[in-house]
């Protein structure tokens, strides 16, 4: 059982009503598909729960939705508060658009509402800034932009350390940092198991202890050059996972959310949509063998983030699938024997008569 978030690695809290799942304040569960996932309060990335710690908590979460009275629904999807402060997300049989905008729907808009906030302190700290020199009897002339001009040179040098990717290829380790994930291609590449790979502008070595690249050097030139690399396979979905959020850093508001759900279903299931842009008048405005993030415009990008997160999970649950199938397979081998040693002998025979014919 994991504490923390699979996707920011922030802690995803603790609740004391469900006795078999303490992990998580806020969670979503579905009965009838048997998941069970803990929202991330930090990113509200949905965590799917391993599969051997489900079924008791999704039955305890069951019953308590239907004990507590605090709660509201539709005909898909509830929501109850419980009195330590758990949330419960049930689902029913949703729509997929009514569940993707459940599951997404506030994640994009705390984005949104936090650069909306970061835009308005900044036009004002910069107003009240230009609005002290006057007061003081100070003349700003050049300084007057001086504030704007450190933090855009800190925010800069910062985003071109930050390491959002690592991976390794054939010329070895490389990483990709924050600044230049805006310049990730899609690539059609049909040896791929996806059908498409990234290209990134990779950084040769490895991050340090703070997951930073290297820094510039005094002359302002970085001690590596950035190169273009291909993620390939299930590599290259998982990098999209944690690209495609920083490139949606602004999120987007509800009624953007709501056109990214209609993309999504629109090109057939997450599994398609990456492909969907090398299609003519489809993601890409000039449509061919690649196109890039910095292309699409915001509610596609958003799309594409969903699409990344379901597909990925998809493959989790096809995982899982397989595994209890073969569980299954070899307990109905041993439910078999051990049916035919309490048959007698002519019953056995009769029987095999009968699956034959």
């Amino acid at each position: 059982m994991y504490s923390t978030c699979t996707f920011c690695h922030a802690p995803l809290g603790r609740n004391e009503a469900l006795e078999h799942f303490p992990v998580g304040k806020r969670l979503a569960f579905d009965q009838a598909r048997g998941r069970l996932w803990a929202v991330c309060p930090s990113c509200r990335q949905w965590n799917l729960s391993p599969l051997e710690t489900r079924w008791e908590a999704i039955e305890e979460g069951e019953k308590l939705y239907r004990d507590t009275k605090l709660r509201v629904a539709t005909e898909q999807i509830g929501l109850a508060k419980l009195r330590d402060g758990t949330e419960l997300i049930r689902i029913g049989e949703p729509l997929r658009p009514e569940f993707a905008a459940w599951r997404y729907g506030d994640r994009f808009a705390r984005r949104y509402r936090r650069a909306w906030m970061v835009g308005v302190g900044g036009v004002a700290f910069v107003g009240g800034w230009l609005a002290a020199g006057p007061a003081l009897g100070i003349a700003f002339s050049g300084v007057s932009t001086l504030p704007i001009n450190l933090y855009t040179t800190w925010r800069n040098a910062y985003d071109d350390r930050k390491v959002i990717v690592r991976h390794e290829d054939e010329s070895g380790p490389f990483m990709v940092t924050r600044s230049l994930v805006g310049a990730t291609r899609v690539v059609r590449d049909q040896s791929s198991v996806l059908g498409w790979s990234i290209e990134v502008q990779g950084r040769p070595g490895v991050p340090n202890a703070r997951g930073l690249g290297p820094s510039r050097t005094m002359f302002g030139q970085r001690e590596a050059k950035d190169t273009p690399r291909i993620i390939a396979g299930a590599a290259a979905l998982d990098a999209m996972r944690v690209i495609l959020p920083e490139v949606n850093m602004t999120g987007g508001r509800r009624s953007t959310v709501s056109e990214a759900v209609r993309v999504l279903e629109s090109v057939g299931g997450p599994e398609r949509m990456f492909l969907d842009g090398l299609k003519p008048s489809s993601l890409s405005k000039q449509p061919g063998r690649s196109w890039a993030l910095g292309e699409t415009d915001a509610h596609l990008r958003l799309a594409l983030e969903m699409a990344a997160h379901e597909e990925t999970e998809r493959r989790a649950l096809e995982g899982e699938l397989a595994a209890l199938e073969a569980v299954w397979r070899e307990a109905e081998e041993i439910a078999a024997i051990a049916d035919e040693l309490t048959l007698p002998e002519r019953i056995v025979r009769r029987i095999n008569r009968l699956k034959g014919s």
